[in-house]
């Protein structure tokens, strides 16, 4: 990406996810500019962004370390795959400038949004060099996660955002899970069922997948990586599934 300008001036596919609102970990996985789908970039009201894509962790309940990526179901369709919360927060760092249109000027000044951001990872403000946002990819912050609301179609969903970004002050991280960027992964199956009596019918292996995903959920829910909201569409996703595979 190259170091963006600085300025000594003052002046976030398919379902989304959805977590407890709560302070998390989070890892910086990516900087990208927000461009458009022939790859342009996209100006928003007051000028270019920036996305920063964060992945979410579990917090140790006692030293705030991340533990793993906290998960989510990013297909009711598929309730049986799962895939690591991470979620994006946009940030201008060009603003219009108003008295040259079509010219823009370096949001990254002393008491702006992005330079309170990249302080969190670790920069030290200084309006004589040029920052580099890829650099500190890899760097670990504490998240604020709030809620919003978005509509698709005539549904309204509820779903996390980052509603600020504070300086980590963990311990040291070590051997953490790496979360994955748009990659489900099925639920493993991991949780052996009683064995079927004589006289009952014996399941089939596609309805016994089913049951051992139900299982890896609510294990994934008991272990706080799973909302109880997402637990429960799964649930009610897999079992009108496996009703219909018994009426078979």
């Amino acid at each position: 990406m190259g170091k963006l300008p600085v300025s000594d001036k003052t002046s976030n596919f398919g379902v989304k996810p959805h977590i407890k609102k709560a302070y998390y970990p989070a890892q910086l996985l990516s900087v990208e500019p927000f461009r458009d789908k022939d790859k342009n970039l996209k100006e928003g009201k007051y000028g270019h962004q920036l996305i920063f894509e964060f992945a979410i962790y579990k917090p140790n309940p006692e030293s705030g370390a991340p533990i793993e990526p906290m998960k989510y179901i990013p297909d009711l369709e598929k309730p049986d795959v799962v895939a690591d919360v991470i979620i994006a927060k946009f940030v201008y760092h060009e603003y219009k400038d108003r008295n040259n249109p079509g010219k823009y000027q370096t949001a990254i000044t002393p008491n702006s949004a992005i330079t309170k951001l990249l302080k969190a990872l670790g920069w030290v403000f200084s309006a004589e060099d040029g920052v580099d946002p890829e650099e500190f990819v890899d760097r670990w912050v504490e998240a604020n996660i709030d809620d919003y609301e978005y509509t698709s179609g005539d549904e309204t969903i509820k779903a996390s955002t980052i509603k600020d970004i504070n300086n980590y002050e963990g311990p040291e991280v070590k051997d953490v899970p790496e979360a994955k960027k748009r990659e489900p992964a099925k639920v493993e199956k991991q949780v052996k069922h009683a064995a079927v009596g004589k006289s009952e019918k014996a399941e089939s292996p596609e309805i016994k997948e089913k049951l051992d995903s139900i299982a890896r959920l609510e294990q994934l829910n008991k272990d706080k990586l799973l909302t109880d909201d997402g637990l429960k569409q799964a649930k009610e996703q897999l079992e009108t599934q496996i009703e219909e595979l018994r009426k078979k």
